[in-house]
Order: structure tokens, then sequence, then C-alpha cells
């Protein structure tokens, strides 16, 4: 009995974890903007690292933040799914 309630503790514990790890992908990307569509709790500093790399597809050296909005405007700001707009520049 004990060990069974050890391997579900665990099974509980790894599903919590994969359930708050949500994602983040980019929705479009032309080289000279890139749109991000994230979970509200993903913090500008993952993107930043996400949003460099697509522009660097396109041979840019960066990303600079333009503005975030809500894919849900009915939810407070910040929270449930994020689309962010970056600049790339060379």
């Amino acid at each position: 009995m004990y060990m069974l309630h050890r391997v579900l503790w665990k099974s509980v514990i790894v599903g919590a974890i994969l359930a708050i790890s949500g994602c983040a992908m980019v929705q479009y990307n032309d080289g000279e903007k890139v749109s991000i569509q994230s979970d509200g709790w993903y913090g500008l500093d993952s993107l930043q690292k996400t949003a460099d790399k697509a522009c660097q597809q396109y041979g840019k050296s960066k990303a600079v933040y333009q503005h975030s909005a809500n894919a849900n405007p009915h939810l407070a700001p910040g929270s449930g799914v994020q689309n962010t707009i970056w600049k790339c520049e060379p």
C-alpha cells in the first residue's frame, strides 16, 4: 500500500508541473515584426530570448518589445493568454 501511495503522489506532482509549465510560440515572423503567444505567467525575459531567435532567422540581431495584449479581452490585464509584439533590429 505504501508503494502505491508513493507512486500516485509522484504522478500527481509530475502532472502538476506539466500543467503549470505552459508554452510560448511564435505566431508570426516576417523579419520586421514577431508576434508571440504565451501563457500569462511567462516573463518578458524568457519571451525576449524567443523573439531574438525568431529575428535571427532573418539575419537581425535582436528583438525590441513593442506591446502586449490579452488574447481574451474579458480577462484582467496580464492574465490568461498573452500576445506580444516585437520589432526586429539589425
